[in-house]
C-alpha cells in the first residue's frame, strides 16, 4: 500500500475542473487499496474516505509522492515555492505550463514533471534538467460521474434543431463574450447557443439574444445533461490546461470545437480545431452534424486512453 497526498487549491464538492479533477484522481487512488489525503484550502470536510486537510503541517508526514496539480494559484504555489524543503518526492503537474518563478523553481526541484500536452513537453525541454525526469500523464475523467442523462433541453426549453454549447465558470481565459458576438453573427435560426457557468465574479457573462442563452448552473448534473444533448461543444478559452471537457464530450458523444491549444491540439483528429475567431464563424456557418462513424472513433478514443483510472495508472507506476 503507497501512500499518497495530492494538492489543490479547492476541493470537490465546489465546481470546476481541477476540484473534480483531483477528486476523481484521489477517489481512484482510494479505490486501489491506497492512502490518500488531500491538502486544500477551500474544502468541506472528509469526503467518500478521502482525508481532507487544509492543515499544511500535512506536508512534513511521510508520503510515497506527493502530486501538486497545477501552479499560479495560492495553495500550489506554496508548495511549489517550498519543494526543496519538504522530504516527500513531489509530481509537479503542469497547468499551462510558465516561466514564472515559482514553476521555474518547481521544475527544478520536483523530482517528477507530470506532462500532458505538446505545450508541456516543449516546455520541459527549455530548461536544463527537466526533461530528464519528465514523465507522461494522461489527463482522465470519471464515467461514473462524466455520463450526462437526457432533459436538458426540456428543463431549459431550447426548441432549436441544434443547440451548441460552452460550459465552465465565467472567466476571462473562458471568452464566452468573445464566443457569443462570434455566434450572433451566424444568423442561424436552427441554432441555440448555449453557455453556463458557474462564477461570475468578474461580471462577464454575456448577454442573452434572441439566438443565445445563458445560465448560471452549479449543478453538475445539469451540465453533463447540457453536454450529452448538444450537438456542438465549442471551447474558445485563450489559456487552458488540458480542456477536459473535451474528453467529456467525446465521452458523451458530442463533437466539439476548440481553439488550437493544450488537448486540442493532442487530439484534433476528433475535433475541429482552429485558430482565429473567423475560422469558427465559418465553421458554425456551415455546421452540418459530423458522421456516427467520427463520433464512434472519439469515444472509442477517450475510453481507451482518457480515463481517471489511466492517470492513475501513469502516477502509481512512479512509485
Amino acid at each position: 500500500m503507497a501512500k499518497l497526498l495530492y494538492v489543490v487549491h479547492r476541493y470537490a464538492p465546489f465546481p470546476g475542473g481541477s476540484e473534480n479533477y483531483v477528486r476523481d484522481m484521489a477517489e481512484e487512488t482510494l479505490s486501489r487499496g491506497h492512502e490518500v489525503a488531500v491538502f486544500t484550502g477551500e474544502h468541506k470536510g472528509d469526503l467518500n474516505g478521502v482525508r481532507v486537510s487544509s492543515d499544511p503541517n500535512i506536508l512534513n508526514e511521510s508520503w510515497d509522492l506527493i502530486v501538486v496539480h497545477g501552479g499560479d494559484v495560492g495553495l500550489q504555489d506554496f508548495v511549489l515555492s517550498n519543494s526543496d524543503k519538504i522530504k516527500s518526492p513531489i509530481l509537479f503537474m503542469l497547468i499551462v505550463p510558465s516561466l514564472s518563478k515559482t514553476y521555474f523553481h518547481a521544475v527544478r526541484t520536483c523530482k517528477y514533471i507530470a506532462c500532458s500536452t505538446n505545450e508541456d513537453w516543449v516546455y520541459v525541454c527549455q530548461i536544463p534538467g527537466a526533461f530528464s525526469k519528465s514523465t507522461k500523464v494522461r489527463h482522465g475523467i470519471d464515467p461514473k460521474i462524466s455520463m450526462g442523462t437526457l432533459g436538458f433541453r426540456e428543463k431549459f426549453n431550447i426548441e432549436t434543431e441544434y443547440m451548441f454549447l460552452s460550459c465552465g465558470g465565467y472567466w476571462q481565459n473562458k471568452r464566452m463574450k468573445e464566443l457569443v458576438d462570434v455566434f450572433n453573427q451566424v444568423g442561424r435560426l436552427d441554432i441555440t447557443l448555449v453557455t453556463t457557468g458557474y462564477d461570475n465574479r468578474f461580471n462577464i457573462k454575456p448577454e442573452d439574444s434572441k439566438y443565445v442563452k445563458n445560465l448560471m448552473l452549479d449543478d453538475r448534473e445539469d451540465v453533463m445533461s447540457a453536454i450529452r444533448e448538444a450537438d456542438l461543444y465549442v471551447m474558445h478559452s485563450n489559456r487552458e490546461g488540458f480542456g477536459l471537457v473535451l474528453l467529456e464530450s467525446m465521452l458523451n458523444k458530442t463533437p466539439w470545437a476548440a481553439t488550437n491549444m493544450a488537448g486540442a491540439k493532442l487530439m484534433n483528429e476528433f475535433g475541429f480545431t482552429y485558430d482565429t475567431d473567423g475560422e469558427l464563424l465559418k465553421y458554425m456557418r456551415e455546421f452540418k452534424p459530423v458522421s456516427e462513424e467520427q463520433i464512434e472513433r472519439s469515444y472509442e478514443y477517450v475510453t481507451m486512453n482518457h480515463m481517471i483510472s489511466n492517470t492513475v495508472d501513469d502516477i502509481l507506476k512512479l512509485i
